[in-house]
């Protein structure tokens, strides 16, 4: 997508993402997050983020830095709900905390320096089970839906120590499980809310904000 293609698809997802009845009351403030802040991070950090997510991150300021939010998804062939710990940092210090956490990580499974070097902390895959991470090392514009290992979201399992032997690539860096194809994925099911009619039309049931919250009881 084009730049400013980028700007309205996020902006719209943010606004469906309230339709649809989450954050009810709440409001979605502007982004504070500029270009040139972006621009110092990445310089610090010796990363390029993706468009998408630099998009993202100067649009909406959403009601919380990490929000909850559910979604019908596919998920290792199953189909249905899921939910997801997302960050929506106020300012890039926020995901410079997260990836300090990722280093300690490091530090504590005594991992090679610089093996976190790929990795974009953005929320905790399954609210819960891990971080999930844009893993830099796969281009967007790579991203084969069919082929998981294409995949640039992936997620690191919290219950899981032996990340040497896990994750450490040959390249000297972790890749993590595959969580979704891409960040426009995450967008596209988690706030436009993309399969509910599919799941409907399966199912029989309407995926509705009171529906998502009532999976939590289970």
């Amino acid at each position: 997508m084009l730049s400013q293609e980028e700007k309205i698809y996020v902006e719209q997802a943010c606004l469906k993402l309230k339709e649809r009845g989450w954050f009810p009351g709440e409001k979605f403030d502007l982004s504070t997050i500029t270009e040139q802040e972006i621009a110092g991070f990445e310089q610090q950090h010796q990363v390029t983020l993706p468009s998408l997510y630099r998009t993202f991150l100067t649009s909406f300021a959403l009601p919380q830095k990490s929000i909850h939010i559910c979604a019908t998804i596919y998920d290792m062939g199953d189909f249905g709900p899921l939910w997801l710990r997302f960050d929506c940092p106020r300012t890039m210090k926020d995901i410079s905390e997260q990836m300090e956490i990722l280093q300690e990580i490091r530090d504590f499974c005594e991992l090679p320096e610089g093996c976190f070097r790929n990795l974009i902390p953005i929320g905790d895959w399954g609210a819960g089970w891990g971080p999930l991470c844009i893993d830099l090392s796969k281009p967007e514009e790579m991203v084969d839906g069919d082929d998981e290992d294409t995949w640039s979201l992936v997620w690191f399992d919290h219950e899981d120590f032996d990340w040497d032997e896990q994750y450490l690539g040959e390249d000297g860096l972790l890749h993590g499980q595959a969580a979704l194809p891409s960040l426009k994925v995450l967008l596209d099911w988690y706030f436009y809310g993309e399969l509910e009619n599919k799941y409907e039309q399966e199912e029989g049931v309407t995926p509705t904000y009171e529906w998502y919250q009532d999976t939590l009881k289970l």
